[in-house]
């Protein structure tokens, strides 16, 4: 008859249980150090057997047989717990890296883009004259100039070397983006007020169809 050690419930003790206790105390206590070490019923010969690689065994406890100790051989492992969890952490690990790499390159590229802009530090040359004076000289009808100063107030509050705080790369007056499309009306184009508003000018009517449309769009989309 099998004894259920689990449950701690065990026969009558008979002599050949009491005959076995001492083999199956010494075998669980060589097992426990999972060594590999062939199973031995002589308490001598398992003690001085030796020690090499780790191995689990199956064993089981018998009180009907002439061993009280069965060892069936070495314990299969656990493919889902030994195998398939380890290996999902580690891939798990491997892709929260790379997104953070990922994120951090996004990060470092935007700060990248907003100091190319920002590197600008050459003091914009004294421009004389007001608003209305550029929109002049910039060659803008004066029926347009409230239009004018209205989207360039929003744009860049009339600030001629203003960078989008986004890190966009937009600047100047009406925010050209890039920067650089305002070149081809002078060279100055990154602190002179007026070479910006010769941009903005032909941008607006060329984009647009007048100055008076590009108002409208600005009013409905808050962005020219």
């Amino acid at each position: 008859m099998d004894v259920q050690v689990n449950k701690g419930i065990c026969a009558t003790p008979s002599v050949a249980i009491m005959r076995n206790i001492s083999t199956l105390a010494a075998a669980l206590v060589l097992l426990a150090t999972q060594v590999n070490v062939p199973f031995r019923t002589n308490v001598a010969d398992a003690a001085s057997a030796p020690a090499t690689a780790t191995t689990v065994y199956e064993v089981s406890l018998q009180t009907n047989t002439p061993d009280a100790v069965v060892v069936s051989g070495p314990k299969m492992p656990d493919y889902n717990t030994e195998v398939l969890v380890p290996l999902h952490a580690a891939q798990a690990q491997e892709v929260a890296a790379a997104q953070a790499a990922a994120a951090a390159a996004q990060a470092a590229k935007a700060r990248a883009k907003a100091q190319s802009v920002t590197k600008i530090a050459v003091a914009a040359p004294f421009v004389t004259g007001s608003h209305t004076d550029w929109m002049a000289a910039a060659g803008i009808a004066p029926s347009d100039y409230a239009y004018v100063d209205y989207i360039v107030d929003h744009e860049s509050g009339w600030g001629t070397t203003k960078a989008n705080y986004s890190g966009s790369g937009a600047y100047g007056l009406g925010q050209a983006l890039p920067a650089s499309k305002m070149a081809t009306y002078g060279s100055d184009y990154l602190t002179n007020p007026v070479t910006q508003l010769k941009w903005a000018n032909v941008y607006a009517v060329g984009h647009y169809g007048s100055w008076a449309n590009a108002y409208a769009h600005w009013l409905n989309r808050h962005s020219w």
